[in-house]
């Protein structure tokens, strides 16, 4: 469930609402809201339904692209981890100077 959890985030993000505004409207506390977010907490599908209804989408919703933004999680990380040796060998480099 970590990747609807995910999925869920997202949209949040995107609405601009803090976890406070949704575990607000779910009638549960900010800790569990966080735990639903980061797949720690299995979601039933009332609990999805509500989150579904806050967002105006539909539950399907939740299950749409999820391959497509397993991937492009993936290739974020493998660009920071790009990133961070570029940057480690060229602080290593200044360190020499």
């Amino acid at each position: 469930m970590k990747d609807i959890g995910t999925k869920i985030k997202l949209l949040r993000i995107k609405e601009q609402k803090r976890q406070s505004h949704l575990a607000d409207a779910l009638g549960i506390s900010v800790p569990a809201y966080s735990k639903i977010e980061t797949g720690i907490t299995d979601i039933n599908t009332s609990r999805l339904r509500e989150i579904a209804k806050y967002f105006n989408v539909t539950p399907s919703y939740f299950f749409e692209d999820l391959d497509s933004i397993k991937e492009e999680l993936k290739l974020q990380k493998e660009l920071v981890n790009v990133l961070s040796t570029k940057l480690i060998a060229a602080l290593e480099f200044k360190n020499t100077l």
